[in-house]
C-alpha cells in the first residue's frame, strides 16, 4: 500500500511553534518566585516581536492543510495585538484579587495559539482540534475566579453550552466526510454533489456550532450570562478575539470554499443577521447592567459583521476583517473602562465625569464608537460594510440595520448622559493601574486615529 507523502513545511507554522514553546514557559515558571511585572511585560514583548515576525512566514504546511498567507497573516496580528491588551488588562485584574497570573496569562497565550491555527486551517480535523484548543482555554478562564459563585456558574454554563456546539460541529464534520469522503476543503466542494441531502445536513450542523461561539440568534442564549458571570476583563477577551478567529476562518470557508453554494448559505445568514440584531439591539435598551448591556451589544455587533458575509465577495469579507480590528479596540476599551470604574449598575455610572473626567472621557469615546458616530473609527467600519451591502443588492437590508443602529444609540448614549448630565448618586472606587491605563490609551487612540485617518482601514 503506497502512503501519499505530505511535504511537511514546517516554517509556516514557526510563529505558532515559538508561541506554544512560550506559554509552556511561563506556565512552568510559576515554579519560581518570579514577580508580576516581569511575567506580564516579558509576554508582552514576546507577543510584539511575534507581530513583527508573522508576516515573514507566509506559505503552507502539510500540503495545503495549513495556508499562511496575506490575509491569515493579517487575522494573527489582529490576534496578537488583542491578546497584547487583554493581557495588560488582566493583570491589573489578577493583581487585585490576589489570582496565579502564569496560569492565566498562559491560558490565554494557548487560545491565541487556538486562533492562529484556526484561521489558517484549511481541512476539517485541524479546524476542529484548533477550535477546541482556542475553547477549552476560555472555559477555564471564565471560571478562574474559583470561589466566586457567578464566575463558576457562567463557566460551568459555558462549558456546557458550548460542549454541545461542538458536538453538533463534530456531528457536521462527520455527515461531510461521509459525503464527500474528503476532510480537505479544496477538495470536498468537487463532490458534494455526490451526496446533496447528507452535504447539506453537514454544512448545517457545522454552521450552527460556529454560530453558537459568535452568538447569532437563536445560539446566543449563553453570552448574557456568561459574559456578566465572568471576570470582566475576561469578558473583553471572549468578546472579542474568538469573534475574530472564528469569522475569520467562518468568512473565508463560505466565501472562497462554499461560494457554489452563496444562494444556501446568504439565505440561512439573512435571517440570523436580522433574528441578531433584533435581538440584541431590543434586550439591550433593558439592561440595568452594563456587562449585560454590553453582551447583548456585542450580540447586536455580530449581525452587523454577518452582513459583510452575506455579501459573498471579497470586498465584503475584507470589510468584516476591517470591523473586527476595531471592533477589538473599541470593545476591550470599553470593558476595560467597567473594569476601571469598578461598577456594573449602570445607575451608578451618574456624575462619573465629575470624580474622574480623563476616564469618563475614555468612555465616551467607547460608547460613540460602538455606536457609529463620526470621526470614530466605529463609524467608519460599519458604513463600510453597509456600502458593501449595497453595492451587492441589499439596501433593503442594510436599511434594517441602520434602523437597529439608531435604536442602539439609546443605551450607548444613555450612559454617556448619566456620566454628565446627572448628579452623582455615589462615590466612585475606580482601579488604578499602570496596565490599565496603557491599555486604555491603546484602545482610545486606535480608536480616534483610524477614525480620522480611514485610509489606514479601507
Amino acid at each position: 500500500m503506497n502512503i501519499p507523502q505530505i511535504p511537511l513545511n514546517f516554517d509556516a507554522l514557526i510563529p505558532e511553534i515559538a508561541l506554544t514553546g512560550f506559554a509552556s514557559l511561563i506556565l512552568l515558571v510559576g515554579l519560581l518566585k518570579i514577580r508580576n511585572e516581569i511575567l506580564i511585560w516579558s509576554s508582552v514583548i514576546f507577543l510584539l516581536f511575534l507581530a513583527l515576525v508573522v508576516p515573514y512566514f507566509e506559505g503552507e504546511a502539510f500540503g495545503e492543510m495549513f495556508l499562511n498567507d496575506f490575509l491569515a497573516v493579517y487575522l494573527k496580528l489582529i490576534i496578537i495585538f488583542g491578546a497584547i491588551i487583554s493581557l495588560l488588562v488582566l493583570a491589573s485584574y489578577l493583581k487585585e484579587k490576589l489570582i496565579l497570573l502564569n496560569e492565566s496569562i498562559a491560558l490565554v497565550l494557548f487560545s491565541a495559539i487556538g486562533m492562529m491555527l484556526l484561521v489558517s486551517a484549511r481541512e476539517l480535523i485541524s479546524f476542529f482540534v484548533s477550535f477546541e484548543l482556542m475553547s477549552l482555554s476560555i472555559y477555564i478562564l471564565v471560571g478562574i475566579k474559583k470561589y466566586d459563585s457567578r464566575s463558576n456558574e457562567a463557566a460551568v454554563k459555558y462549558f456546557m453550552l458550548g460542549g454541545l456546539s461542538s458536538a453538533i460541529m463534530l456531528f457536521g464534520i462527520a455527515f461531510l466526510y461521509g459525503a464527500t469522503n474528503t476532510t480537505d476543503f479544496s477538495v470536498m466542494i468537487k463532490a458534494l454533489s455526490n451526496h446533496v441531502a447528507l452535504a447539506y445536513t453537514g454544512l448545517g450542523l457545522f454552521l450552527i456550532g460556529l454560530c453558537f461561539k459568535i452568538a447569532l440568534v437563536p445560539f446566543h442564549m449563553w453570552a448574557p450570562d456568561v459574559y456578566e458571570g465572568a471576570p470582566t476583563p475576561v469578558t473583553a477577551f471572549i468578546s472579542t478575539l474568538p469573534k475574530v478567529a472564528i469569522l475569520g476562518a467562518f468568512g473565508r470557508v463560505l466565501v472562497e470554499i462554499f461560494k457554489g453554494y452563496y444562494i444556501d448559505w446568504s439565505n440561512f445568514l439573512i435571517v440570523l443577521s436580522i433574528a441578531t440584531m433584533a435581538v440584541g439591539n431590543l434586550f439591550a435598551l433593558v439592561q440595568k447592567n452594563i456587562k449585560r448591556m454590553l453582551a447583548y451589544s456585542s450580540i447586536a455587533h455580530a449581525g452587523y459583521i454577518t452582513i459583510g458575509l452575506i455579501v459573498g465577495t471579497y470586498a465584503g469579507f475584507n470589510a468584516v476583517v476591517v470591523y473586527m480590528l476595531i471592533y477589538t479596540f473599541m470593545n476591550i476599551g470599553a470593558f476595560a473602562m467597567v473594569e476601571a470604574f469598578n461598577e456594573e449598575n449602570i445607575e451608578n455610572y451618574k456624575g462619573l465625569h465629575k470624580f474622574h473626567p480623563a476616564l469618563a472621557l475614555a468612555m465616551l469615546i467607547f460608547m460613540f464608537s460602538l455606536t457609529g458616530v463620526p470621526p470614530t473609527a466605529g463609524f467608519i467600519v460599519k458604513f463600510n460594510i453597509f456600502l458593501q451591502a449595497v453595492k451587492a443588492g441589499f439596501t433593503w437590508l442594510v436599511v434594517i440595520a441602520v434602523l437597529f443602529t439608531v435604536v442602539s444609540a439609546y443605551y450607548y448614549l444613555r450612559i454617556v448622559m448619566y456620566m454628565y448630565m446627572k448628579e452623582p448618586v455615589k462615590s466612585p472606587a475606580p482601579i488604578y493601574s499602570k496596565d490599565l491605563e496603557i491599555a486604555v490609551v491603546v484602545c482610545a487612540t486606535g480608536v480616534i486615529l483610524l477614525g480620522i485617518l480611514p485610509i489606514f482601514l479601507i
